[in-house]
């Protein structure tokens, strides 16, 4: 046997330990690496001199940062220059010889993309094919100034166009008069070159055959229906969607102002995957009636999905075999092309093949050639206006009708851009300003509606060709905005004999990517079923509701989802690892051991009201005490022995007089009325019968550590609830310890007094503060308590003794000492 020494200030006492249990001897350390103190947070704030305003308030916060960011010097004026027109930045800074080359190729293909894009998700919007020309133009050349990402490509996508179909419709017979429209083939106004359409009933998503009459061609203002925004129907669209951009763009402005980019927190992968994939659903169906050459009537509201289908099918008989043809022909193309050569030799090409131009080029090429309209009835996209329309407000009465549906469409868009841009910016080490992005949609967007756009989104398969083609900058961006801008100037009326079944055949083609997010299904249930629940709850909100009511309703999923997770937290006894020397969970370490007389308990989540009750409950469990149940069955024969004890004192009986008389002196007599109660001698055997009931409810250990460690956040009733615990295991003669308590915990404790109730001395720094202490509070003059399996513990330290001061004055860091091998 070896003999281990522990040495205090006043006694000196010894432990022996087996020869096994040793660990290795250590000789280099000096005496200050020996002495370690038990922390309390309080000493650790005294030391090391807390920063007593490190936590402050959100309106000190915002002050500090306006103080700090925002003088009128040259300075700041400069630097906001170069922060609110990143262009200014990068571009002193742009590499000619490596960049050049690879920013011109990738350019030009993003602009031919945007050409057949622009079209189609104009169309799916429900909106005259050249405004999404428009929106490949004007957000693109702004955003090449304005935005902070080098590989973003805004214009035009299928999940914003389809949000954007949905509050138009919505506003069919309100603010649009009702019906859809058909082109005629004559009545070409002079000035712009548009079409005269005339109204028929037809499915929103084929009003790709239409252009809206925007200047003469408007019907009479003699119309009894004066509360449409138009009595022409494509102007009045136009109208709503132009009323949408500039409403989404003020929201991003007001988020970029108040720094309101932490709001997409809120819409987590799994949410944003369901919405995109049951929004893929909506847009493949709104496609197929161009697709097979039909019409239906207009669906609105919930269940359009099945609504729509049900009036495919009931129309299906009337498809047109000629529309069929071209439609298979262009997806087997699309998915040929795109599949077994882009995709297979993405490596190999300098660039992909533009096959959405392809299928227009070929498309209306051959429709003119052989005129499709006209000799088998194949609906074309019509007559596009030449030259940008002047700049035209918004009428009022759209904008604030749009509200609703405009912030839904500005925060998805900025969901998807910013995180798009996230995915470049860690890719390729460089970085983002989220307030930025969000300045340079608003600008895009403000602008854009007034020139008849809608809202701009980024799109992912046009990020994935600027990356594929080698783009570095947003130069990129600039060159694809020119080459829009000579279609809309010059090429736009070229495009007038395209059948609108390539467009919906590129359309729906291209969800196939969304599609495949259904993939990520069997690993969200094996890693997180709750986010697994929220995703299919989203998912098919979207397609069972619509796209609007799905987006709500997945963030609130979410939300609740978050809230029972908070609910059900997990929580853990932890026992000893006397190898490591650390403290971890019994369940997952089962050679964790328990330390004699000591529970610890761990709490893996914040305790606020909604979890208050799990908390009680958890920890009841892992302590596997009631104490409620305890201190009652106490109480309970704590009153039996005071009400035994009372009626002793107000009656004496015959045991009291043989007790008098057996302390009375020998050479006195008593008479029974001089029999007195010895009230003294009652209470003191009182006194012990209720220590030994105190003694008899006592449980196996006498301290309780609750490793405070998971918690970032206790509001008042979790504070309230650790005080009653407090309170209720020191009538039981338990003492409940907290460690490791955040700075931030430790203050909202303090403002709810709970030093005052608990003391400062039962807040540590760490795990081993705190067991330190508690075994330091049992040990005696002459005895040594130690862990099972090892010596006694300490961060980075074996084979310690404790020892208790006999002279409590003078107990210091040093009361404790350790003695090494």
């Amino acid at each position: 046997m070896t003999r281990l020494n522990s040495v205090s200030n006043k006694k000196q006492s010894s432990v022996e330990f087996s020869s096994a249990e040793l660990p290795p001897i250590t000789t280099h350390r000096n005496d200050a690496e020996r002495r370690k103190s038990i922390f309390t947070v309080e000493k650790l704030n005294e030391r090391y001199n807390l920063n007593q305003d490190f936590d402050e308030s959100p309106i000190d916060g915002t002050w500090n940062y306006i103080k700090k960011y925002y003088k009128p010097t040259p300075a700041f004026f400069k630097r906001q220059l170069f922060k609110r027109i990143p262009f200014l930045d990068w571009i002193r800074h742009y590499n000619l010889k490596e960049w050049l080359v690879s920013d011109i190729v990738s350019g030009l293909t993003i602009g031919i993309v945007h050409i057949p894009q622009g079209l189609g998700y104009a169309i799916l919007a429900g909106l005259p094919p050249v405004t999404g020309l428009y929106v490949s133009f004007f957000p693109v050349i702004l955003y090449a100034f304005l935005g902070s990402s080098r590989h973003l490509s805004i214009g035009t996508f299928a999940v914003s166009s389809l949000m954007i179909l949905a509050a138009v419709n919505s506003r069919v017979g309100t603010l649009i008069p009702p019906g859809a429209i058909t082109p005629t083939t004559s009545n070409i106004t002079d000035d712009m070159n548009i079409t005269n359409f005339e109204y028929t009933t037809d499915y929103p998503s084929s009003f790709g055959e239409t252009l809206a009459s925007m200047t003469t061609t408007m019907r009479s203002s003699s119309s009894s229906n004066t509360r449409y925004l138009s009595n022409d129907p494509a102007q009045a669209r136009i109208m709503v969607g132009a009323a949408l951009a500039l409403v989404a763009g003020l929201i991003h402005l007001a988020m970029a102002i108040l720094h309101f980019g932490y709001v997409t927190v809120y819409l987590s992968d799994s949410i944003v995957q369901g919405f995109t994939t049951g929004c893929a659903i909506h847009i493949i169906t709104s496609q197929i009636p161009p697709l097979l050459g039909i019409k239906i009537k207009t669906v609105n509201g919930q269940s359009k999905v099945i609504k729509s289908w049900i009036e495919i099918f009931k129309n299906i008989k009337y498809s047109n075999g000629a529309t069929c043809i071209c439609s298979a022909i262009s997806i087997a193309l699309f998915a040929g092309v795109r599949d077994n050569i882009n995709e297979r030799f993405k490596g190999r090409m300098p660039i992909p093949v533009p096959i959405e131009l392809i299928i227009v080029v070929l498309g209306t090429g051959l429709s003119a050639a052989f005129d499709f309209n006209k000799r088998w009835n194949i609906s074309i996209v019509g007559s596009l206006p030449l030259g940008i329309p002047p700049p035209v407000a918004p009428p009022m009465a759209a904008i604030t009708d749009v509200i609703g549906d405009a912030v839904a469409i500005a925060i998805v868009c900025f969901v998807v851009n910013i995180s798009m841009a996230k995915l470049f910016a860690t890719k390729y080490k460089y970085q983002i300003s989220p307030n930025q992005e969000l300045f340079s949609y608003a600008v895009g967007n403000i602008v854009t509606a007034f020139f008849n756009g809608f809202p701009a989104c980024v799109a992912l398969s046009r990020c994935a060709v600027v990356e594929g083609t080698g783009g570095k900058t947003q130069i990129v961006g600039i060159l694809a905005s020119i080459v829009v801008l000579i279609v809309i100037l010059a090429v736009g009326p070229l495009f007038r004999t395209l059948p609108n079944s390539c467009l919906a055949a590129i359309i729906v083609t291209a969800m196939k990517n969304m599609l495949l997010q259904t993939k990520q299904l069997p690993v969200l249930w094996r890693i997180n079923k709750l986010e697994f629940l929220a995703w299919m709850i989203t998912f098919w909100g979207v397609v069972l509701l619509d796209v609007d009511y799905g987006l709500y309703i997945g963030v609130v999923a979410m939300i609740l989802l978050l809230i029972i997770r908070s609910q059900r937290p997990h929580a853990t006894s932890l026992g000893y690892l006397s190898s490591a020397g650390v403290y971890e969970d019994q369940n997952a370490y089962p050679s964790a051991t328990d330390i004699p007389n000591l529970k610890i308990f761990r709490f893996e989540e914040n305790i606020y009201y909604a979890n208050v009750d799990m908390f009680k409950k958890l920890f009841i469990k892992r302590i596997g005490l009631r104490v409620d149940d305890q201190i009652k069955a106490m109480n309970d024969e704590m009153m039996n022995v005071e009400r035994e004890y009372k009626l002793q004192l107000a009656k004496p009986s015959n045991k009291f007089k043989n007790i008098k008389r057996h302390f009375r002196k020998e050479n006195e007599t008593i008479q029974n009325d001089e029999i007195v109660i010895d009230e003294n001698k009652i209470l003191e055997e009182k006194d012990e019968k209720i220590e030994e009931v105190r003694k008899k409810y006592r449980p196996n250990f006498d301290h309780i550590i609750i490793d405070c460690s998971p918690i970032n956040y206790m509001d008042i009733m979790g504070i309230k609830t650790l005080i009653q615990i407090f309170k209720d295991y020191k009538e039981i003669g338990v003492t409940v310890l907290l460690c490791q308590v955040r700075p931030t915990v430790y203050q909202q404790l303090k403002r709810m007094s709970y030093m005052d109730v608990a003391g400062l001395e039962n807040i540590h720094v760490s795990i081993n503060d705190a067991v330190m202490h508690a075994l330091k509070t049992r040990a005696t003059r002459d005895s040594i308590v130690y862990l099972p399996g090892s010596p006694m513990p300490y961060v980075g330290i074996e084979n310690v003794g404790y020892t208790r001061a006999e002279d409590d004055d003078e107990e210091n860091d040093d009361t404790i000492t350790k003695s090494y091998l």
